[in-house]
């Protein structure tokens, strides 16, 4: 039986990624929208589940923290597979049932961009616990933004699922490809990911700040 090699495999996956994240980067800067939860027709779950993968700024402070996580080993990977998740589940439970002191505004939403972008695009050597902390500060302040939103919006709490669902899928694709890249051309182009997402989060925060019309 014929079957495909784990090489040309690994890289329709790095390259699947890649396409994923430059085409979250080139989007437009304000679509970074927490104010309402996207309605798919489906059902709460699965418009959780479109709302992350529209709302950018989420998805790309995942992918930024997933492909660091994966650089550092195996370890990284498992923790942030498991304390992003559910750091992100425990910031929409603070949000939908109390009103937080910080806001998602662009320019919010943008200084954690540029934070995992930068921390990406330098990749340095952190503990464990260090890349677990960074991660559960993200997965906290961005899913206490989504549990606002769905107070705002009174959106089923069932639509927490497909949020947390989506965020789990692309860390865990994300660390995996990062654990399992090996030359060096394939984690520059990964680290250079880290580079437009850092991009990404100084143009949100120049949209915030731009003179009025």
């Amino acid at each position: 039986m014929i079957g495909l090699h784990p090489r040309p495999l690994a890289r329709w996956r790095t390259g699947i990624v890649l396409a994923i994240a430059v085409l979250g980067v080139v989007a437009d800067p304000n679509n970074t929208a927490h104010a309402h939860l996207v309605t798919s027709g489906a059902g709460p779950f699965f418009d959780g589940v479109a709302h992350f993968f529209v709302s950018l700024d989420d998805l790309l402070v995942v992918v930024a923290a997933s492909l660091f996580a994966g650089f550092l080993g195996k370890a990284s990977a498992r923790w942030v597979l498991l304390s992003l998740p559910l750091a992100w589940w425990v910031g929409m439970l603070l949000g939908v049932n109390f009103a937080m002191p910080w806001n998602s505004s662009d320019w919010a939403t943008g200084i954690t961009l540029l934070i995992a972008g930068l921390v990406l695009a330098a990749n340095p050597t952190l503990p464990v616990w260090g890349v677990a902390v960074m991660v559960v500060v993200l997965g906290l302040l961005h899913g206490s933004w989504n549990g606002a939103a769905m107070r705002a919006t009174q959106t089923s709490t069932i639509a927490s699922f497909g949020i947390v669902t989506a965020a789990s899928v692309v860390t865990l694709l994300f660390s995996a490809t990062a654990v399992s890249v090996q030359t060096p051309w394939h984690k520059i182009a990964l680290r250079v990911i880290g580079s437009w997402i850092a991009a990404f989060g100084m143009l949100a925060i120049a949209w915030h700040f731009r003179p009025a019309a």
